[in-house]
């Protein structure tokens, strides 16, 4: 099959979601809001290879701090301090629904 793209399935449904823009979910029974947009899908791999913080507080207005110690610092830490962010935030909406339940 000489011409024809290895990703050819890959290819076509990209190009047939940019049709999709103000469609519906409904027509394969899942009940969600109309679509307003399709987003890019390339998004970029973040990976870190600490996998816990050093210390984890939790303060008194219900905010959290979050404290790691460097002995160096390291632009590309930024990258694992926003692993942790997310983390914590996916946490602390853990703690709210057991608490909730």
């Amino acid at each position: 099959m000489e011409g024809i793209a290895y990703q050819n399935k890959d290819i076509l449904f990209k190009i047939l979601g940019q049709t999709y823009k103000e469609k519906s979910f409904a027509v394969y029974g899942i009940d969600l809001p109309r679509i307003q947009a399709l987003l890019p899908t390339d998004l970029p791999k973040i990976s870190a290879n600490e996998k816990s913080v050093d210390n984890l507080f939790l303060l008194e207005d219900g905010t959290y701090a979050i404290v790691d110690y460097e002995s160096v610092y390291k632009r590309i830490s930024k990258i694992k301090y926003l692993n942790y962010i997310a983390r914590v935030k996916a946490f602390a909406n853990v703690q709210t629904l057991k608490n909730i339940i």
